[in-house]
């Protein structure tokens, strides 16, 4: 950045000064401000809240599901032991008698 003159820092703050904000001005756009804050938490925020609900419904359901599936290939697997091992002791039984 290039470095200013002292004569010419006023010419060059007054060239890039902001215009200056009413009270009144301020005032109305805190208040847009939190009509807009408003719209987002009442749009927005309440359609991601019900999708958020909607979406812990169906995790439930997926995780009931998943639990009887799961319960199920459990039991199957434990029949298969004990089949196998039945199966192995009746073997190991008929060749030592």
């Amino acid at each position: 950045m290039a470095h200013i003159q002292p004569q010419n820092k006023l010419k060059h703050i007054q060239e890039h000064k902001m215009p200056r904000i009413t009270t009144q001005e301020l005032h109305s756009e805190v208040e847009q401000v939190k009509r807009d804050i408003n719209v987002i938490k009442d749009n927005h925020l309440a359609h991601l809240e019900r999708s958020m609900a909607n979406l812990e419904v169906d995790v439930k359901d997926n995780r009931k599901y998943f639990d009887i599936r799961l319960n199920n290939l459990d039991n199957k697997i434990w029949a298969l032991v004990l089949l196998t091992i039945s199966t192995l002791g009746a073997t190991i039984a008929s060749i030592v008698m």
